[in-house]
């Protein structure tokens, strides 16, 4: 008779989510995003090569977040063959009051052998170009009206100008 009752309370909270917790859409499921670099904190080396902490601002200016504004922390690394991992920690604000965290995965550019040595130079000047980035995004949050955020990666493709500090960004959902 437990067994019997315990089944029926897992099934009736079940359903409870299903119903407050929507797995559905509610709008395009692309985001396009502009950021801005805010500022910029050089760790240094470490055994895996240059660490620099990089902070930005920035709104979803298109599709399923639009006008949500977002802040965060990407923490780059600059291996010793030249390729730029990034893995970023963001926290948004959507018009609707709702907030989404939302975490990243990626590289920026080409593989550059001596990038590593010539951002160490203390006369180093980035360049002011449009450096292509990309990467894959998982979000999370309580809202039930984005709850099917909570199961779904994004990928993302970028530009970024060093110079500038402005990214331009588009997020797509890799399964529909």
């Amino acid at each position: 008779m437990k067994k019997l009752l315990l089944n029926a309370a897992l099934a009736a909270m079940v359903a409870i989510a299903g119903a407050v917790f929507s797995s559905e859409p509610i709008g395009p499921m692309h985001m396009t995003s502009e950021a801005q670099l805010t500022g910029q904190n050089r760790v240094g080396l470490v055994p895996e090569g240059l660490r620099i902490d990089s902070y930005s601002t920035g709104v979803f200016t298109d599709g399923l977040l639009a006008g949500a504004t977002y802040d965060g922390i990407d923490y780059v690394l600059i291996r010793h063959d030249g390729v730029a991992v990034l893995y970023g920690r963001y926290y948004a604000v959507v018009p609707d009051g709702a907030t989404v965290a939302f975490t990243l995965r990626g590289f920026m550019g080409e593989p550059t052998p001596g990038l590593l040595e010539a951002m160490l130079d203390p006369a180093y000047e980035p360049p002011d170009v449009d450096i292509p980035w990309h990467g894959a995004f998982w979000f999370e949050t309580m809202a039930p009206q984005y709850a099917f955020l909570n199961h779904t990666i994004f990928a993302g493709t970028a530009t970024l100008n060093l110079a500038t500090g402005v990214l331009l960004g588009t997020l797509r959902p890799i399964a529909e």
